[in-house]
């Protein structure tokens, strides 16, 4: 194949299909807050739900601790949430949790509810800094982390049966709106 055959055709395919280095400049909307999720889980009556999660910041001397707030939510197999619990602040080195009895149908062919834990925190921002006398800004991100973990417990001795900390995060689906040609940073 020769070179130009090649190059017409990456520029038909670019015509065809588009291209990003060729669109007008796009803004994104932002994503306000990052969520995890763990997998599904069964609860069987006689067991209830435990959503932890640890503060991983060090407890610094002197330091003043970053405000870590959390919502922990709990959902079923449909989507429907079950229960919320919003946190406003959780010091470094602690744990928060919310416990959860979800309603087992009696009948035998669906004595078993299937449930999931999610956590929602803000994102992480940063704050410039100057240092005096150079033209250098340094941010200081501000975050906290959470580490969240899933128990599901046994009601009768509060023995847990289930734990896991294999949470994902959930993919950003956010809209995009074009901005016209010219009008980018305006």
């Amino acid at each position: 194949m020769s070179g130009f055959r090649f190059h017409s055709r990456a520029v038909a395919g670019l015509l065809l299909f588009g291209c990003p280095f060729f669109s007008p400049a796009q803004t994104a909307s932002t994503q306000t807050s990052i969520t995890v999720t763990s997998g599904m889980v069964g609860v069987n009556s006689g067991q209830s739900v435990r959503l932890n999660v640890l503060n991983l910041q060090p407890v610094v001397t002197g330091v003043t601790a970053v405000v870590c707030p959390a919502t922990l939510e709990i959902y079923n197999d449909s989507g429907a949430q079950l229960t919320q619990m919003q946190i406003t602040d959780i010091p470094p080195a602690n744990a928060a949790n919310l416990v959860y009895k979800p309603v087992v149908p009696a009948t035998p062919a669906n004595a078993r509810v299937e449930i999931r834990a999610v956590v929602v925190t803000p994102t992480p921002t940063a704050i410039p800094v100057a240092t005096p006398g150079s033209p250098i800004v340094m941010a200081t991100v501000t975050a906290c982390s959470l580490m969240p973990s899933l128990e599901i417990t046994n009601d009768a001795n509060g023995s847990t049966q289930v734990v896991t900390t294999d949470f994902r995060t959930t993919p950003l689906f956010g809209v995009v709106t074009p901005v016209a040609s010219g009008q980018a940073g305006k």
